[in-house]
């Protein structure tokens, strides 16, 4: 287990700020950011622990596996129920809570937009990363993705219908699975996938942090690795 942050590399402007929490995060035993859980007022000491550290009180998603973005500068509600949120506002924090799901970061090489995805299994199905460039192809920006801790494809494994589920919808996904030792089971690439979307949407820069949540466990939470119903968070502003 390390107290080391993670580290960032990108060639996105400095203002754009990324903060990614562990399990021991401001050295505590038990890091957890969701409410999926009957730890509560852990959780809460938790986040008001993290909001002392940024600019102003994160938006959080209800994040439910689909494939809505919203952009936060035309948004009135504050029930974000989708899994993409974007935003110009400076100083304003916007975060995904995962623990296998790749959290995505996107931002504009010059800092002047950012952008968070809940990406995982149904998110790349039903096309998440093109929903989010419909909207910030509506800005005249060159953008930059960040790829935070994830399953890496040696732990994800699925079963033949998901494997042909994906090969119908684009027949480029085959060279993304992998025939597991196990019966009719695969190995899935969801970064493979989620690049190979980013590249379809023209992104030209896409860095990694080489993190698998499965091998990392003990500093990120992975539901495939343990079942945790616990959460790590990723967390991207633009400070003024």
């Amino acid at each position: 287990m390390s107290n080391k942050l993670v580290n960032v590399e990108w060639n996105v402007a400095s203002n754009v700020k990324i903060l990614v929490t562990k399990k021991n995060f401001l050295s505590k035993k038990n890091f957890n950011l969701s409410y999926i859980s009957d730890k509560h007022p852990v959780i809460k000491k938790n986040r008001e622990d993290l909001n002392k550290l940024f600019p102003s009180t994160p938006h959080y998603m209800k994040q439910i596996h689909g494939n809505k973005v919203i952009n936060l500068d035309n948004e009135i509600s504050s029930s974000h129920i989708c899994d993409g949120l974007i935003t110009k506002r400076k100083n304003q924090v916007i975060g995904v809570l995962t623990a296998d799901c790749i959290p995505l970061v996107i931002a504009s090489k010059c800092g002047n937009i950012i952008c968070v995805l809940h990406v995982g299994r149904k998110g790349l199905e039903y096309n998440i990363i093109k929903n989010a460039f419909k909207i910030l192809n509506t800005y005249n920006y060159k953008y930059e993705v960040w790829v935070g801790p994830a399953i890496s494809k040696k732990y994800y494994i699925v079963d033949i219908k998901i494997r042909n589920l994906f090969k119908n919808i684009n027949k480029d996904y085959e060279k993304f699975f992998t025939k597991n030792n196990s019966n009719n089971n695969y190995n899935m690439d969801l970064i493979g996938i989620a690049s190979f979307q980013l590249t379809q949407n023209n992104v030209a820069n896409i860095f990694y942090s080489n993190l698998c949540t499965v091998e990392n466990n003990d500093d990120f939470y992975s539901y495939r690795y343990s079942s945790d119903k616990e959460r790590f968070g990723t967390y991207v502003w633009i400070n003024s």
